[in-house]
């Protein structure tokens, strides 16, 4: 086995497994790791949160063609992922509004390990090895995970975070607006002990800033987006070899703004009379959410958390 499968005896989430309703979770390990081009010295990866379906897909993962053609996302969940994905499909694809429009993000960029984690209808690594090409690619897994190909071939690679207080309201949002059954404070409780699908967050964020060798991947923060979009949508031009007009980078900016992204049923995942709907997916779009979704008790919890998993001051940056 190329991964090591570890169950989670927590006592929190024994007590919490089945009343809120989430999957049957395991740690899962990755035990051939000397091809990751990682700085960081005697580095052994964690263990990440899956579920127990992850290991029925062991070997799709491991044999994942990656093309040199191919242009990847990657972000722990809920950093700003969906608009990224925007962001990167236009801009590679001459602006063609029409086509992402009328076509779901799904189908224009496949989440490669879905299958991996979630009950779907699909095999999603099939999916994403049947895409034509040039292909664009979703995936929140860890450097330690990533197919082999993917360090062989390198392709051109955005890489977005954002801050852990603002990922931890959207995750829980995220969660119940598909099965999560509990309150904020529990999930928040059980989502800095890193039994949430592909924790541990702060690992995952600080690993991809520790490739060396790695010019094919851009890395960019959710906030900075926020703040001045345009900056952003420069940077990312450049890194594809792209170049617009003025007035057609206007229309990628209307297209990319939160009020586009929220009405957009090619990106929003709305489902008309869905009766399990709740919280839309698309929620708020705001940086600094938190600050007024959070009790004073949850945002000292999170603080301290990142403060213990983080020692090293330089790297508590990335988390500012």
């Amino acid at each position: 086995m190329a991964f090591e499968y570890i169950e989670i005896t927590d006592p929190l989430f024994v007590q919490n497994l089945g009343k809120c309703e989430e999957d049957d979770y395991l740690m899962v390990r990755a035990k051939q790791y000397s091809h990751v081009p990682i700085k960081i010295p005697n580095w052994r990866p964690q263990a990440h949160c899956f579920s127990v379906d992850f290991k029925n897909h062991e070997k799709d993962l491991l044999e994942a063609e990656v093309y040199p053609d191919d242009v990847w996302v990657i972000s722990y969940p809920k950093s700003g992922t969906t608009w990224v994905q925007e962001m990167v499909w236009c801009i590679c694809n001459d602006l063609n509004f029409e086509a992402a429009r009328t076509n779901s993000l799904q189908s224009r960029f496949p989440f490669l390990e879905a299958s991996s984690f979630a009950p779907v209808s699909f095999n999603t690594y099939e999916y994403a090895r049947n895409t034509p090409r040039p292909r664009f690619i979703k995936t929140h897994l860890p450097v330690s995970m990533l197919p082999k190909r993917y360090w062989e071939v390198k392709p051109k690679t955005i890489h977005i975070r954002r801050n852990p207080k603002s990922v931890a309201v959207s995750y829980f949002f995220h969660s119940e607006r598909f099965f999560y059954k509990c309150s904020m404070d529990t999930f928040l409780r059980s989502f800095v002990r890193e039994h949430q699908f592909f924790s541990p967050y702060h690992a995952h964020v600080i690993e991809y800033h520790e490739l060396q060798g790695c010019d094919n991947i851009l890395h960019l923060t959710y906030e900075e987006m926020k703040r001045y979009l345009p900056a952003v949508v420069r940077k990312v031009c450049e890194f594809f070899g792209k170049s617009y007009s003025k007035p057609e980078l206007e229309l990628l900016y209307q297209h990319l703004s939160f009020k586009s992204i929220r009405d957009n049923p090619t990106l929003n995942r709305e489902k008309p009379n869905d009766p399990i709907k709740k919280t839309p997916f698309i929620r708020k779009g705001e940086a600094d959410g938190w600050k007024h979704e959070l009790t004073p008790e949850q945002i000292h919890m999170l603080d301290e958390w990142t403060k213990e998993r983080v020692p090293n001051l330089e790297h508590r940056k990335l988390f500012e």
